[in-house]
């Protein structure tokens, strides 16, 4: 399974991945130990509604964090689709056969690696946060990028919910009519979003409160931890279950590729 892992890590530019990211989370470090030690100058103080005053060049820094999350959970929708697609061009299976790799050792590989990427990228978006919350006062970012930690791990729950969902279509489907399936699901999402914004009621966001939500998440802070517990369990579960209709699926077109 080894030879399969960095066949798929090449298959997604792991190495780029890898020196990209590396080299940001150095930058950030250089940027934020500068910041601490020269201070940010009295123009650069900004006052939020609340009348708490704090550091704009701070609240900067801290964006990367807040942006990570999302930035990866799009690469990781990403990689699905075309850690397959690398085997249908590679013709990979006829060569699978004529070694000893069962099709669940196979299929096993795809949902490990894709695993193995979601905890990396969950880990590297704690320690963005961890470096955004460095020398921080308490304060507005403070709170703010706390509450963001808070449900980092439900996040990266819905990236396994993604994959659980994706494996099995687009190991039935291929990589072409998987992605065709996906891109009508996105886009009739993409259209009720649209339909709205355009005829729902926005009035409820004018009444949406930063500070409000800080408060509720530290008032159940109990419960935020339970759902952070819990929903590993329930996504692990329904990935394996995921792990088994694709085994079964891929062993019924095991004719196709022979």
């Amino acid at each position: 399974m080894g030879g399969l892992l960095y066949k798929d890590f090449i298959s997604i530019r792991g190495k780029r991945l890898v020196t990209g990211f590396s080299v940001l989370t150095l930058l950030m470090i250089i940027i934020k130990l500068i910041v601490a030690s020269v201070g940010t100058p009295s123009g650069l103080m900004v006052e939020n509604d609340e009348g708490e005053v704090f550091s704009f060049l701070e609240y900067l820094i801290s964006v990367p964090a807040q942006m990570m999350p999302i930035i990866l959970l799009c690469f990781i929708s990403n990689w699905v689709p075309n850690v397959l697609k690398n085997d249908e061009k590679s013709k990979i299976h006829s060569f699978l056969s004529a070694m000893p790799v069962s099709k669940s050792t196979y299929i096993a590989e795809k949902y490990v690696f894709i695993g193995i990427c979601i905890y990396i990228c969950f880990s590297l978006s704690m320690v963005w946060n961890i470096i955004s919350m460095a020398f921080l006062p308490d304060g507005f970012v403070l709170d703010l990028l706390m509450l963001y930690s808070s449900i980092f791990i439900e996040l990266f729950s819905l990236a396994f919910i993604g994959a659980t969902i994706e494996f099995p279509v687009f190991v039935a489907f291929g990589k072409e009519k998987g992605q065709m399936i996906k891109t009508a699901i996105l886009e009739v999402i993409a259209c009720c979003v649209t339909a709205y914004l355009f005829f729902g009621d926005l009035s409820v966001f004018e009444k949406v409160d930063i500070g409000e939500i800080m408060e509720w998440a530290q008032t159940h802070s109990f419960a935020l931890m339970f759902m952070a517990a819990l929903s590993p369990l329930i996504t692990l579960a329904l990935y394996y279950i995921s792990y088994c209709i694709s085994v079964r699926i891929y062993e019924r077109k095991e004719r196709d590729y022979e």
